[in-house]
């Protein structure tokens, strides 16, 4: 395949989505608005925050593959992440955004003490930090297959670009990157998801090749416990993680936050449908995909649209991967930040706070691409389910004791069990 017909409309693509993401950059102009936009968000904005990096690789390439597997328990990420949002909007949002706060460590430790704050910062930004890493596996992955560069040269360019979506817009960006991710996903996801429809005879083709096999492709169809445990995972995850909290933090107020959280909890489960769609076509068509079955939706792609359409559509999944790395670095950069380095006296002198939270998130970035260079990625990505128990253990239970339960909150024993449970929850992994 020709530079012309396939390299060149990627790249395209790629520089005109991150050069037009780089115009949110004029609207910041203090930290207030890379880190929590100026709390200026309307519901569609904050809507657009949690998408841009709750919808990734997992809820397009990851979920077309699970689909190819396992059928509609390609739906569980989508699925547990429309939940949570639901949670998000009806439960946490009041309260989260009108505690006027920064983090979600900030948020508790106003009624479990600094030190309790610094513990669940270290652990929420330990985890958020394994997923860029992952980010950065993904999207190098696609520009070794489309360019056949070498491990170093993807690795660099992935950099780069992240650290423009990160250092430029801050959580406006993230906003905006989340609309433009959206739109796209839209195009993608739902020509391919047509075009599968047509490959499975319609919709009541796909009914009926549904109907034939139940089993192997039903929503627990390699077992109801696991299928709950993983959405309940992603649920967990997504309550316990700062980036997407920090969106409600970014609300004009209590309600756009509210109505920002629940318009996330409609608008991504649908995408998660038209993802199984495609997978579904490809298992029903026989094909066989040589190597690992992430190449699902690439290949189908490839198969299903003329070569440059192709390498659009490519360059789309790219920039979705991309979004969500820089949601999530924006996200441990502003935990360091609020909770631990604006603490240290001497920091104050290093330049202005808007400088040093870029310069934060561009060294956030060098160290996961550190990870990657020096080959520790493969044991990362094996601790990564590990990272976000230690995050809902040590996040969520005081969330929601200080949300629901605040008079039990305030009792002298809750903060030693809050401790207790991540490191019994690591005792646990260790000796099982």
């Amino acid at each position: 395949m020709s530079f012309l017909d396939f390299q060149l409309p990627f790249l395209i693509t790629i520089v005109v989505l991150v050069g037009a993401s780089l115009r949110s950059a004029r609207a910041v102009k203090s930290e207030t608005d890379f880190a929590v936009a100026g709390r200026a968000l309307d519901r569609w904005g904050v809507a657009w925050a949690i998408i841009g990096t709750l919808v990734g690789g997992a809820s397009t390439i990851g979920t077309v593959e699970m689909a190819y597997r396992h059928g509609l328990a390609g739906w569980y990420f989508t699925l547990g992440s429309g939940l949570a949002c639901l949670i998000l909007g009806v439960l946490f949002a009041p309260a989260l955004r009108q505690a006027e706060v920064t983090t979600v460590a900030e948020f508790l430790g106003r009624t479990f003490g600094a030190r309790f704050q610094a513990f669940c910062s270290s652990l929420t930004a330990l985890g958020m930090f394994v997923h860029i890493v992952a980010q950065f596996l993904a999207a190098m992955a696609i520009l070794i297959a489309i360019f056949q560069c070498s491990v170093g040269v993807a690795l660099g360019v992935t950099f780069l670009f992240l650290f423009l979506l990160v250092a430029a817009g801050g959580m406006v960006g993230a906003s905006w990157i989340g609309r433009a991710k959206f739109l796209f996903l839209c195009l993608v996801m739902g020509w391919s998801a047509w075009l599968a429809v047509g490959r499975l005879g319609g919709l009541g083709g796909a009914w009926s090749w549904y109907q034939a096999n139940p089993d192997t492709m039903g929503l627990f169809s390699y077992g109801f416990r696991k299928g709950f445990l993983e959405i309940l995972s992603v649920v967990i995850g997504v309550l316990s993680t700062q980036t997407y909290l920090q969106a409600l933090f970014s609300a004009r107020d209590v309600g756009q936050a509210r109505q920002g959280a629940l318009l996330s909890a409609v608008l991504i489960p649908p995408i998660g449908i038209l993802g199984i769609l495609v997978g579904m076509a490809l298992k029903q068509s026989g094909t066989v995909i040589a190597g690992s079955t992430a190449q699902a939706f690439p290949l189908f792609l490839r198969e299903a649209f003329p070569a440059p359409l192709a390498a659009a559509f490519m360059g789309c999944l790219f920039f979705i991967v991309l979004g969500t790395g820089a949601g999530l670095a924006l996200g441990v950069t502003t935990n360091l930040s609020v909770d631990f380095l604006e603490k240290i006296a001497w920091v104050g002198r290093l330049g202005s706070p808007l400088l040093r939270l870029r310069a934060l998130g561009g060294l956030v970035l060098a160290a996961a691409a550190a990870i990657v260079l020096v080959g520790l990625d493969t044991s990362i990505l094996l601790w990564s389910y590990l990272s976000m128990g230690l995050r809902g253990s040590s996040i969520l239970p005081g969330l929601l004791l200080v949300v629901l339960l605040p008079r039990l909150a305030q009792s002298s024993w809750v903060v030693a069990v809050l401790v207790a449970l991540p490191l019994l929850y690591l005792a646990s992994v260790v000796l099982l």
